[in-house]
């Protein structure tokens, strides 16, 4: 888990790092080509048919590939306008949107204690976004909406675990974007150099390797564990933040984050305790 976690900081800083001479269609593009490559060496070795997608969920994994659209172009975007650790910030209210979500998606009951928690993230989300003291840019705006988009993919996962394949988890949330990116980035292409070609392989690189080790995370370790490993990505991100982009956190944005991550911690210990009481 803490490898995924670097691995998806190294995408993110690269990718921002990138946005200032490509369009963002054109790094998205890129960047789907390993994980959709990475998806059909999966079906091949599980079903031995590299272009096996077949799947028991065309409706959720329809909605997946539409939201890896906005979910992708949002975030890369947002990414231009702000520092790196600022904007992992916002996306993680991720968490908490996914408890909102999974009352009328799921049917999960909800109770009043992580209803706070909830509560008390979005207030450290208003304190990162500073509305009226020089906050809530476009580009925040953007990363909100490509949190919510992965939360609402996340969810639709959560509908049929344990009953999809892994291959058609990663095919299904990448060619929506790969699609849309190879339309979209043709008008505005702009011949990479070598090293920026490089550069653009290895975000789509660190995006596949991410992935695949997140999934096996989950299968190893217990979510309520994994959960606090997640926000390791803060301390990268300012680590980048500094060393590429000479930039130091805001206060604002420190105090949002401390007050997201506690109430996300809190929910992973209530939902542990929760599956405890089940068993």
């Amino acid at each position: 888990m803490a490898g995924a976690i670097l691995c998806f900081c190294l995408v993110d800083a690269t990718a921002k790092w990138m946005t200032g001479g490509y369009d963002a269609w054109q790094i998205v593009l890129v960047s789907r080509v390993i994980p959709m490559s990475l998806a059909c060496l999966l079906a091949y070795r599980e079903t031995g048919n590299p272009f096996n997608f077949y799947t028991r969920f065309p409706r959720e994994q329809a909605i997946r590939a539409a939201l890896s659209v906005p979910m992708v172009w949002c975030f890369f975007i947002g990414l231009k306008s702000m520092a790196l650790a600022e904007a992992i910030t916002i996306a993680f209210v991720a968490p908490l949107f996914i408890i909102m979500l999974s009352r009328p998606l799921l049917g999960e009951v909800i109770g009043v204690r992580r209803w706070s928690a909830v509560a008390i993230g979005f207030a450290g989300v208003l304190i990162a976004l500073r509305p009226g003291f020089g906050g809530s840019t476009t580009g925040q705006l953007l990363v909100l909406i490509s949190a919510f988009c992965y939360a609402l993919s996340m969810v639709l996962v959560r509908r049929f675990s344990g009953r999809e394949s892994t291959h058609n988890i990663y095919f299904y949330g990448s060619i929506g974007s790969l699609v849309v990116s190879a339309a979209l980035s043709a008008p505005v292409w702009v011949a990479p150099s070598p090293t920026d070609w490089g550069l653009l392989v290895m975000v789509g690189f660190w995006g596949a390797i991410g992935g695949y080790a997140v999934i096996r995370a989950y299968r190893l370790g217990e979510a309520s564990m994994l959960a606090p490993i997640e926000y390791t990505a803060l301390i990268w991100s300012m680590i980048f933040d500094l060393i590429l982009f000479r930039l130091t956190p805001v206060p604002a944005v420190l105090i949002g984050a401390a007050i997201i991550i506690g109430a996300n911690l809190y929910v992973a210990h209530r939902e542990h305790q929760l599956g405890k009481a089940a068993k």
